[in-house]
């Protein structure tokens, strides 16, 4: 029995593990491009959105506060949410691949919140990301969140909610 614990206690811990590279995936970025992206289900006009393009998984999975000095993204846009729907344009963003974060951050504090209690660790503010991916126990894969910018114009539709929304369907 103590034996089957460690090994679930490890699989899960693994699972949460993702390998970073702080290299862009975009070796030959293309032309400059416009991108919009489209956050559909937004419930109130507390805090900001925060709209991040990652051309790398590094700070793909970082989850800095970017307020900070040395937040790690490509692009950033902090923006006053809209009911039901925001629109966000990147403008001058080399044609390539990127994935798309927003976090709903209502308290305006630069971070994702998370919940101590019940569920330790899970985000506690809505989100959304590229390709709506997401895993239930760690962010979605960066591969499968990656989405296709090319010139001259791009649109990336996202939809917010929150974590246990995601996990529950609800």
């Amino acid at each position: 029995m103590k034996h089957t614990l460690v090994l679930v206690a490890t699989m899960l811990t693994l699972m949460g593990c993702q390998s970073t590279n702080s290299a862009s995936i975009n070796a030959n970025p293309g032309k400059l491009t416009e991108l919009t992206v489209r956050i559909d289900n937004v419930q109130n006009t507390d805090g900001k959105l925060l709209v991040l393009l990652h051309d790398n998984s590094e700070s793909y999975y970082a989850d800095d506060n970017v307020k900070k000095d040395g937040a790690r993204y490509f692009a950033m846009k902090a923006v006053v949410p809209q009911i039901p729907m925001t629109l966000v344009q990147f403008k001058d963003i080399p044609a390539g691949k990127y994935a798309v974060s927003v976090v709903h951050d209502e308290d305006d504090d630069g971070k994702l919140d998370r919940m101590v209690f019940p569920f330790l660790g899970m985000p506690s503010e809505p989100y959304a990301l590229s390709n709506n991916t997401y895993n239930t126990f760690s962010k979605g894969d960066f591969e499968a969140a990656l989405v296709t910018v090319d010139a001259p114009q791009s649109t990336v539709t996202l939809q917010l909610a929150t974590h246990l929304s995601k996990v529950t369907g609800l």
